[in-house]
């Protein structure tokens, strides 16, 4: 028996559910947040206007969406500023545990080429009649259990871990409190370390926690974490932060493992950093959070290469201003999102309506 059309109503039944698959499969390319509010409403209208025996979505509509889903990826989620800083206050936490997590169990030697040539440098200065710093003759190990027994380092990892599970149990202001403090703990711990060139493991460790807490804590003083979960699809962001913490991990390695050398190994923490930066700028939108989250994700990440430039490079020292200029992107990115949130907010209250997105 035949239906309208001349397909037997089995067919067409199957054709049908095999497009609906399809169609969903493809509307998965939406960021979760938007899917949630508006994929049945645009499978409907999907379906309603395929031909009968339909199987594959059509061209044009494949177009659509794929413009579609990454102008949504692109936008993020409703409400411009305040979501953004929340989730990246509610991620970049984790992260920094991560690159922890990865910090104690990939461990390396500093090279042999750096450490020879700071033992050179060192011996030069002692046959001067200069005092030389016996770690300046050790080779640098860094990773697993030796780690544990480095006071900087369980500052830092502690206070990664209290700041992350203050902002997963929604305790903001506790989490606002504990970033300060783990940040004055290290600079008292081993802030005289910044100027005398010793390399220390965890030194990089401290430059990203810098740039990132920088961020999270104006993030923290106007934005709400705990809301911003929903707007978090967990299994894929465990797979971004993991990998935003190997390219932290990455960097950390090729900053430290030749952290004695100068001239043009400069040029190489620079585009090491960069190419961090750029990784943190782009995981973002793989999870559908929108631009304005991967923009703070990589003004966290920058003054990590800031700090190793101006660490491991003497050609920087004689512009002084130029070290000021290095580190003002984040600190302005921080300001100008968290002026717009305030300004979004005080618009709201006032009654006049918000844009979306």
């Amino acid at each position: 028996m035949s239906a309208a059309g001349g397909f037997p109503a089995t067919s067409r039944g199957a054709a049908h559910a095999e497009l609906e698959r399809r169609y969903q499969r493809l509307l998965r390319l939406y960021p979760p947040e938007f899917r949630a509010r508006r994929e049945p409403e645009m499978l409907g209208v999907l379906m309603a206007s395929a031909r009968d025996g339909q199987t594959r979505p059509a061209p044009g509509d494949v177009a659509d969406i794929v413009r579609g889903s990454l102008l949504m990826r692109l936008r993020g989620p409703r409400g411009g500023w305040a979501p953004a800083l929340g989730v990246f206050a509610l991620l970049a936490p984790l992260s920094l545990v991560l690159s922890d997590i990865l910090q104690v169990a990939v461990p390396y030697w500093e090279s042999l080429g750096a450490w020879e040539s700071r033992v050179r440098t060192a011996r030069a200065a002692a046959a001067a009649g200069a005092a030389v710093d016996p770690q300046l003759l050790a080779r640098v190990h860094d990773g697993r259990t030796g780690l544990l027994g480095n006071p900087g380092f369980l500052i830092l990892a502690l206070g990664h871990a209290i700041v992350a599970a203050a902002v997963l149990a929604g305790l903001r202001r506790t989490a606002l409190a504990a970033l300060l403090v783990v940040v004055g703990a290290y600079l008292a711990q081993w802030g005289h370390l910044i100027h005398s060139r010793v390399l220390q493991p965890g030194l990089t460790m401290m430059l990203l926690t810098g740039g990132v807490f920088l961020v999270a804590a104006f993030a923290l003083a106007v934005a709400d974490p705990w809301a911003a979960r929903r707007l978090v699809a967990w299994r894929p962001a465990a797979a971004v932060l993991l990998l935003l913490a190997a390219a932290g991990r990455a960097w950390s390695f090729s900053a430290d493992a030749d952290a004695s050398l100068k001239g043009s190994s400069a040029q190489f923490y620079l585009v090491t950093g960069f190419v961090l930066a750029a990784i943190a700028l782009a995981l973002p939108l793989v999870l559908g959070l929108g631009w304005r989250v991967s923009l703070l994700f990589a003004a966290g990440c920058y003054p990590s290469t800031v700090g190793a430039t101006v660490i491991h490079t003497s050609w920087i020292d004689s512009v002084v201003p130029v070290k000021w200029v290095l580190g003002l992107p984040p600190l302005l990115v921080a300001c100008w999102a968290v002026a717009a949130a305030v300004r979004r907010a005080a618009t709201r209250r006032g009654g006049a309506p918000g844009s979306a997105g």
